[in-house]
C-alpha cells in the first residue's frame, strides 16, 4: 500500500490548488462539478483527518462556485456587520480576560466569524435569514499550559467563564475526556453574552489548537519528526462511497470488506467493484482516497473462502452468519425433499433410523446429510438403498428347520426355522453374535437372513416394527 501521508496530502493539497484556480475559468459545468465533488469528497476527508483549515477553505470555495449568490450574500452581510461584531467581541472578552489574568493564566483569546459554508448550513437547517442566526462567531481561548495540567486548566477556565456568563448545559461538548477519532481535543460551551446573544466558546491549550488547526500533521511537530517519517493512521485506509460518504477500514481491506461496511446484503451479493472507472475483483485491496462502487448479482452468495478475502471483523462475522443461514436453509430443503420421497415410496420415516443412516453415510449430524442432499452432493437413490440396508421391506416366510454352519462357530451349527431354501445367512455387524450367544434371525431382501444377538441395540425396534420378519434361531452342535 502506498505511504498514507503522500497519498492523502497529495489528494487534498492538489485539489485545493485546483479549487483556488477555478476563478480563472469562469462559470462552467466543469467548475461546478469540481466544486461539488470537493465538498462531497475531499472536504469530508480533510474533516476526518482533523485538517480544519483545509476543510473550511474547501467548503467556502465550493459554495462560492456552486451557489455564488448565497455565498456573496453571506460574505456581504458579515462584512457589513464587522465593526459591530468586533465591538461586541471586545465587550464579551473584557470580563473573561480580566478573570483569567487575575487567576494567573497565560492565554490568548481570538474572536472569529463562522465560515460562510457553516452559516449557510445553519440558515438552511433553521429555515431563517442570517439576521436570525445568533452564533455567527466563536470565541476561542488558548491556554499556555504544561501537558500535565492541560485538562484541569481547561475545566478551571470553563468554571470562570460560567461565573461571568450563563451557560447552556445542552450545548456543552467535552472532547477533553474523550478526544475525537481524528485527535481533536477541546472543550466547547455556549453562553448568554451581552445583549442576550448566545456565543460559542472554545477552550483549549496551545498544543490542542495546533492539532485542531493543522490536524494530525501537528502531532509530528510536537514529536520532532517530519511528515514523511510516519504514517497517518497506519492501521487504517480511508475510502469513499459513490455518494461521497467517507469510510474507515482496516489496513489491507478489500473490495469485499467495503461491500460489507455498506450493508450486509450488499456484501453477500458482491461480485466485484469499480475503482477509477475500472472493474476490480472482490480481492482488490483498497488505497487511501479510492472511490468504490460495488457491483452485485442476486445469484452471488458467500462461500467459505471469503473468510480469507476480508480482514475486517465486521465482514468476517457477517460472512460466518450468512454461511450458517445458508446451511440451515439447505438442511431444511434437504429434509423436505427426503421426507417427500419417503412418502412417495410409502416408507416409514423414523428419526432414529435416519440418524443411523447419517452415521452410515459418514456424516456427523443428520443436518449435514440433508445439506449435502440439497446441494447435490448426495444422491437420493443411494440414500434410499443405504436406508433399506438398515431395515429392508419384509419377505413373507413360513417356518422350516434349516441348518447353516458359519466359518467361526468352533464346532457349532446354526439353526433357523423357515421354509425358504438356498437363502444366505449373515452375522449382523451391529452386534457381532458369537457361538453360544442368545440369537434370533431377521429377514432382509438384499442381504438375506441376518443373525442378531437377542440383546442387540436394534432388537427391540425390529421386534416392534417388523415382528413378522423375526425368526427363531439357535446354536446347535454339528
Amino acid at each position: 500500500m502506498a505511504d498514507s501521508n503522500k497519498v492523502l496530502y497529495d489528494i487534498l493539497t492538489k485539489r485545493l490548488e485546483v479549487l483556488r484556480e477555478l476563478d480563472k475559468e469562469g462559470d462552467s459545468d466543469r467548475r461546478r462539478h469540481i466544486a461539488r465533488e470537493t465538498a462531497e469528497l475531499h472536504a469530508k476527508l480533510a474533516h476526518r483527518l482533523g485538517l480544519y483549515q483545509i476543510k473550511t477553505e474547501m467548503e467556502d470555495l465550493a459554495l462560492k462556485f456552486t451557489n455564488y449568490d448565497l455565498y456573496k450574500y453571506i460574505a456581504h452581510a458579515l462584512n457589513e456587520k464587522k465593526s459591530e461584531r468586533d465591538a461586541f467581541i471586545e465587550r464579551f472578552i473584557a470580563p473573561i480576560s480580566e478573570k483569567l489574568t487575575k487567576e494567573g493564566f497565560s492565554f490568548t483569546i481570538k474572536g472569529r466569524p463562522k465560515s460562510i459554508h457553516s452559516i449557510a448550513h445553519k440558515m438552511e437547517v433553521q429555515h431563517c435569514d442570517i439576521d436570525r442566526i445568533y452564533d455567527l462567531f466563536a470565541i476561542r481561548i488558548i491556554l499556555d499550559s504544561p501537558l500535565e495540567r492541560e485538562k484541569s486548566d481547561c475545566w478551571q477556565v470553563y468554571s470562570l467563564i460560567t461565573d461571568v456568563f450563563q451557560p447552556n448545559p445542552k450545548r456543552l461538548r467535552d472532547w477533553l475526556s474523550v478526544p475525537k477519532e481524528n485527535g481533536y481535543e477541546s472543550l466547547h460551551t455556549t453562553v448568554l453574552g451581552p445583549d442576550n446573544k448566545w456565543v460559542e466558546v472554545q477552550i483549549r491549550t496551545r498544543r490542542m489548537d495546533e492539532i485542531a488547526e493543522k490536524g494530525v500533521a501537528a502531532h509530528w511537530a510536537y514529536k520532532g519528526v517530519s511528515a514523511g517519517a510516519t504514517n497517518i493512521a497506519p492501521n487504517a485506509v480511508y475510502v469513499f462511497t459513490p455518494t461521497g460518504d467517507l469510510r474507515r477500514l482496516p489496513a489491507g481491506a478489500t473490495v469485499l470488506d467495503f461491500a460489507f461496511s455498506v450493508h450486509s446484503e450488499v456484501g453477500c451479493h458482491c461480485i466485484g467493484g469499480r475503482i477509477r472507472n475500472q472493474n476490480v475483483p472482490i480481492r482488490q485491496q483498497l488505497e487511501n482516497g479510492d472511490q468504490v462502487e460495488i457491483l452485485t448479482s442476486p445469484n452471488q452468495h458467500p462461500s467459505q473462502d471469503w473468510l480469507n478475502v476480508v480482514v475486517s471483523t465486521k465482514a468476517k462475522n457477517k460472512i460466518r452468519q450468512a454461511l450458517k443461514e445458508i446451511e440451515y436453509k439447505d438442511a431444511a430443503e434437504g429434509r423436505e425433499l427426503f421426507e417427500r420421497r419417503f412418502k412417495n415410496w410409502k416408507m416409514d420415516y423414523d428419526e432414529g433410523q435416519i440418524s443411523k443412516l447419517a452415521t452410515k453415510l459418514g456424516y456427523k449430524a443428520v443436518s449435514d446429510m440433508f445439506q449435502s442432499l440439497a446441494q447435490g452432493k448426495e444422491d437420493i437413490l443411494h440414500m434410499r438403498e443405504s436406508f433399506l440396508q438398515l431395515d429392508e421391506q419384509p419377505a413373507v416366510v413360513h417356518t422350516e428347520k434349516t441348518e447353516y454352519v458359519p466359518n467361526d462357530t468352533a464346532g457349532l451349527a446354526l439353526e433357523v426355522d423357515m421354509n425358504v431354501k438356498n437363502v444366505d445367512y449373515n452375522l449382523a455387524t451391529c452386534c457381532s453374535p458369537k457361538p453360544g450367544d442368545p440369537i434370533f434371525a431377521f429377514i432382509s431382501i438384499t442381504k438375506g437372513i441376518r443373525i442378531h444377538r437377542c440383546d442387540c441395540s436394534n432388537a427391540q425396534n425390529m421386534r416392534e416394527r417388523y415382528p413378522y420378519r423375526v425368526l427363531p434361531a439357535r446354536w446347535s452342535k454339528k
